[in-house]
Formats: structure tokens, sequence, C-alpha cells
């Protein structure tokens, strides 16, 4: 048990990287020392040549040899930590945030490696957290607290494209609040951002687990809702826009009544406006908008219009 309990002090991970590297240091000062030390001995004793080289022989192999197995335990304690800390940061370098390493294959691991293993983890989490809190920012909008343009144009364009392979239809609700500047005007800007907060919230109640809620600006709102035909919109939007009248915000100077507009457009694959087909779907919902804005608001319209002119935005 004695001679176990030295073995185990004598182990890397019990000496320590730093005690490692001083007696390998100390080794090697010794190996020039020694043969020094005996000639100087020689010099002043009656020893014979023989007996000189083998106690040459002697010092200089016990020296080598410890410091020979004392460099191969420094490599070996080093070197599998090492390469995982490189693996490691390949990793969180091509955007696997969060990486930790694992040193449960490496028990003999020295301590100052363990240390430095420990803080690559809580910086590795660190990281993920950060990103997933920019990432979080860059697609929510601040007031609302659902997805912003940005984020519903980037997803937008995966939708559409979803739906163009899998040959189903996509349809887009914009929707805008009746009369909203006269909430600003007559209650402040402060209950304008909570009645805004409000019919977002009653615009994500009356959605589907599928469809995609943004803010697009200012009071205007747009409802992406893939496999939903433009009947099956103009029924979405119904919804929605029944929910909001009947679900008015209590604010301290009264009882604000909502409604809103909204006009409703499915893809086409030959655009008529914008660049691409998610543009030109977004901008036939916003004529649409307009017509039902102009038609009294607080209702659906949906595009195309009918073939009178008279009707058209």
């Amino acid at each position: 048990m004695a001679k176990q309990s030295i073995l185990s002090r004598l182990r890397p991970s019990r000496l320590g990287l730093l005690h490692l590297l001083r007696l390998y240091s100390l080794l090697l000062l010794l190996l020039p020392a020694i043969p020094a030390g005996l000639l100087l001995f020689y010099s002043n004793a009656d020893l014979q040549l023989s007996r000189l080289n083998f106690l040459l022989l002697a010092c200089l192999s016990l020296p080598v040899v410890a410091s020979a197995v004392l460099g191969h335990a420094i490599v070996r304690a080093l070197l599998g930590p090492l390469r995982l800390l490189l693996e490691g940061a390949e990793k969180v370098e091509t955007g696997e945030y969060g990486h930790t390493i694992d040193l449960s294959m490496h028990p003999g691991a020295p301590e100052e490696m363990v240390h430095l293993v420990g803080a690559f983890n809580r910086m590795s989490g660190t990281v993920r957290r950060h990103v997933e809190t920019i990432q979080a920012t860059s697609r929510t909008d601040q007031l609302t607290g659902i997805c912003n343009r940005r984020h519903l144009l980037a997803e937008g364009y995966r939708i559409i494209n979803m739906a163009i392979r899998a040959n189903k239809p996509c349809s887009c609700l914009m929707i805008d609040i009746d009369h909203f500047k006269l909430v600003n005007d007559e209650h402040g800007h402060p209950v304008g951002d909570r009645y805004l907060i409000h019919i977002a919230g009653c615009i994500a109640a009356a959605t589907r687990d599928s469809d995609l809620t943004a803010r697009y600006g200012g009071e205007e709102f747009v409802v992406l809702a893939p496999n939903a035909s433009l009947e099956e919109a103009c029924i979405l939007a119904e919804r929605i826009r029944s929910t909001v009248a009947e679900t008015p915000l209590k604010v301290r100077t009264g009882i604000l009544s909502n409604t809103v507009s909204i006009g409703v457009a499915e893809y086409s694959m030959e655009p008529e406006f914008g660049a691409n087909i998610l543009e030109d779907m977004i901008e036939k919902a916003d004529k649409a908008l307009y017509r039902a804005k102009q038609s009294g608001r607080n209702r659906v319209e949906s595009w195309p219009f009918p073939l009178d002119p008279s009707h058209s935005p």
C-alpha cells in the first residue's frame, strides 16, 4: 500500500505540469554537471581509467533514462488534452457553439490541463448563449416579441421554395390596424405601444402553429400561411379580424375598440410585381389591403380583384 501511494503521488496528474517540467529541466542540467564532477574528482583521486569510464557511463545513463521516462510522461500527459482542445476550437470555429470537452478518457491529465479544459468549456457555453441572444434579437421585433421584417423575408423565401417544390399552396396576409394614429394622438405613445403589443397578441392567438407572423413595420403585420390556398387564407384572415374586434384593450382612460383591415394573396409562379415570387405575393396582399381600407376598413379583401376596373386600387 505504501509503495502504491508513493507511485500515485508521482503520477503527472498529482505532480502537476509545472513540477514535471522543473524536474525535466533539472535532469537536463545534471547531464553536463555529472561528467564534469567526475573528471574533477578523477584529477584528485587515484582511479584507473577503466573504472572512471564505468562511473561516467553509469552516472550518465541514469539521468538520460530518467529524462526519457519523464519526457514521455510529459508528452503523454499533454498530447490527449491538447488534441481535444484543438478539436473543440475547430468545432466552435465552424459554428458548433457550446461544444464541451470531456476529459474522462484522460484521467491522468495534469491539473493545469484540467483547469484549461474547464475554462474552454465555460467560454464555449458563454459564446453559445451570446450567439443565441444575438440571433433572437436579429429576428425578433423588440416591442411586440414576434418576428421582425428581416426574419420574415429570410424565412419567407424558404417557405415559398418548400411550397413550390412540394407543389403546395402558400398565401400571405397583410394586416393594418385601423385608425392607429388616433390612438397615439389621443392616448399617447406609451398606450400606442401597448396597443401594438395587444394587437400582435390577438393575431398570434388566431393563427396556426405553422404560420409565420411578423411585424412588417409601424402598425402593419404580415402572416405567411404555408399549405393554405387563397380561400383557406381568407378564412384565416376573417378569424384574425373577428378575434381582434372581439378583444378590446382596457387602458387607464377607458376601453379601446380594435379593428384591422386585411389583404390576402396567394403566390403565383409568374410574378406581376417585385423581383421574385415572395415580393410579388406581399405586394398583391398589400394592394388587397389598400382596397379593404378604401372599402370601409374592418374587412378582408383578396387578390385578384373583380374585373370591374372601378374596384381596383
